[in-house]
């Protein structure tokens, strides 16, 4: 900081420059040698399901619950990701009556993060079941494979992969668990076991799950990539057979429009794409990329829209940033792509995507896809991951395992909660 001093010295004018050094209180927020403290929380307030809080400086946080006794297995984001002094959320996972703990995870610019004392929080809540429409997508813990459930904000279910066979019955556990007897959709992202074995076994589910519509990437018919049973299985059960490309959406493509809630949107941002690579891969099409081949989709609910990747790899995220750019390719979720492989989940891709919430599915195993830069690049971004293995949030790689399934529900507003269901295979 600079200060002017005008003197008068016998009729002379003579002026003086003095450097004053700033304040010794002033810290940079985004220099972690400057600022080492985590955000503090304050006024928290808590009543009928909705919290709210402010915090000493601008931070991101995250707002977690549990049943008294239990883990904690409810994550609560506020939808829009922006560093704010002023915090709120809605808990949709909450159950009528049952008494909770919470505490309050922050994360500032300069990326302190920490838990509040649980001193300045009530020592219970009690709980107030949401009853408004929501948006959830399941990751369904199947080990090596992809199998996720999204409901739409009117109730329809949309089956996105389903698995290798060998994990069908946790799949078909998990949807009748939830009453689940019919699909609206039923999504088979590409052509490899780990995603389609599910719904062509024997039993599985598209035998036992009718399907109003199947969705198939366009060029899997040129390719003869697409598992013979999966075709007459839905013909047998007279199931619309569709083939998705790129900037096919809800209001252009009947068999996309899951949903007439008003701000629900279904968009297909890739499909098709894996024989513009001239490269053989494990699923043995001749010159099919079949990774790249994956249906992507960017569901959105009000504000909060969620990208579902299948495994596609660094040709297709580049494809999807060149026609949407940045705008076109945000989600507040993102299903991390090939099981966390890093030939997904290129530095750029969440950069653009940059989102508040991931999703990998995993099997802890020797051989295991994900990659320490991928999960680097996640947090880089300030996103919290959620791994089917490891599944409570940012668990490392050399961690013991905690198998479960976890949900993402959106009120399409203002809040995205994550709950975690462990079980041990």
């Amino acid at each position: 900081m600079r200060r002017i001093t005008i003197c008068l010295l016998g009729g002379l004018c003579v002026i003086a420059l003095t450097l004053v050094s700033c304040s010794q209180s002033e810290i940079n927020p985004y220099d972690a040698t400057q600022d080492q403290t985590a955000p503090v929380v304050t006024s928290f307030v808590y009543s009928g399901g909705q919290a709210s809080w402010s915090t000493d400086e601008e931070a991101l946080c995250v707002l977690e619950y549990g049943e008294v006794g239990e883990d904690f297995e409810h994550y609560v984001y506020e939808a829009t990701k922006y560093y704010s002094t002023h915090h709120s959320v809605k808990l949709l996972g909450m159950e009528d009556g049952v008494d909770y703990v919470v505490r309050v995870r922050s994360l500032d610019r300069a990326g302190n993060e920490d838990y509040e004392a649980s001193a300045t929080l009530p020592a219970t809540i009690t709980g107030r079941a949401y009853r408004n429409e929501t948006m959830s997508l399941a990751m369904i813990d199947v080990g090596w494979g992809l199998s996720q459930l999204l409901t739409t904000p009117a109730g329809e279910h949309v089956m996105i992969d389903a698995g290798y066979s060998e994990k069908l019955a946790g799949v078909l556990d998990f949807l009748g668990e939830r009453g689940v007897t019919t699909l609206r959709a039923a999504v088979m992202t590409h052509s490899h076991a780990d995603h389609y074995g599910g719904f062509t076994e024997t039993a599985g589910v598209l035998q036992s799950h009718w399907a109003h519509t199947v969705v198939l990437p366009d060029t899997a018919t040129l390719y003869n990539s697409i598992p013979p049973y999966m075709i007459s299985i839905s013909e047998q059960n007279g199931s619309e057979i569709i083939y998705v490309k790129q900037g096919d959406d809800s209001d252009n493509t009947d068999g996309l429009d899951w949903d007439d809630t008003p701000g629900f949107r279904v968009q297909v941002l890739s499909a098709g794409v894996g024989g513009l690579i001239d490269e053989e891969d494990d699923s043995g099409v001749e010159g099919m990329n079949t990774n790249n081949d994956s249906v992507v989709l960017r569901v959105t609910f009000g504000d909060v829209s969620f990208i579902t990747t299948g495994d596609a790899e660094h040709f297709t995220e580049y494809g999807i940033i060149d026609e949407y750019g940045r705008e076109g390719a945000k989600a507040d979720l993102l299903q991390i792509a090939h099981h966390g492989s890093d030939d997904s989940s290129s530095e750029l891709w969440l950069e653009n995507v940059s989102p508040r919430v991931a999703f990998i599915s995993c099997a802890m195993i020797e051989a295991a896809l994900e990659k320490e830069e991928v999960l680097q690049g996640i947090r880089a971004v300030d996103a919290d991951y959620f791994v089917t293995d490891r599944v409570f949030p940012n668990t490392p790689r050399d961690a013991d395992p905690d198998y479960g399934n976890v949900i993402a529900t959106t009120d399409g507003s203002t809040t995205i909660e994550v709950m975690i269901e462990q079980h041990s295979w």
